[in-house]
């Protein structure tokens, strides 16, 4: 199982990192705005499900719309996570 990828993402190569809730504190997800020399995101690698895929979605949309207000990223992921959820995508072990 895949901890770490690296994805072209508004034309850069970002780092898209699945972390230990340990090193979260509260949050599911991190997308470093504004990129610095290796952007990252990182995504709580405890989250399942509908839950992994909105977040992943979610940060992915701040690093590739950054100029995105909060509530669009939301609403956006939320209803691409769940479409995508129920067709059935999940995270393969």
């Amino acid at each position: 199982m895949r901890s770490e990828i690296r994805a072209k993402i508004n034309g850069r190569l970002w780092r898209v990192v699945l972390t230990p809730a340990r090193n979260m504190g509260k949050d599911w997800g991190r997308c470093d705005h504004p990129p610095g020399r290796h952007p990252t995101i990182q995504v709580r690698r405890s989250l399942k499900g509908v839950n992994l895929l909105d977040t992943i979605i979610h940060e992915t949309l701040h690093a590739q719309l950054p100029l995105l207000d909060e509530t669009a990223v939301d609403t956006t992921a939320r209803v691409v996570a769940t479409v995508l959820h129920q067709l059935g995508y999940r995270r393969q072990p």
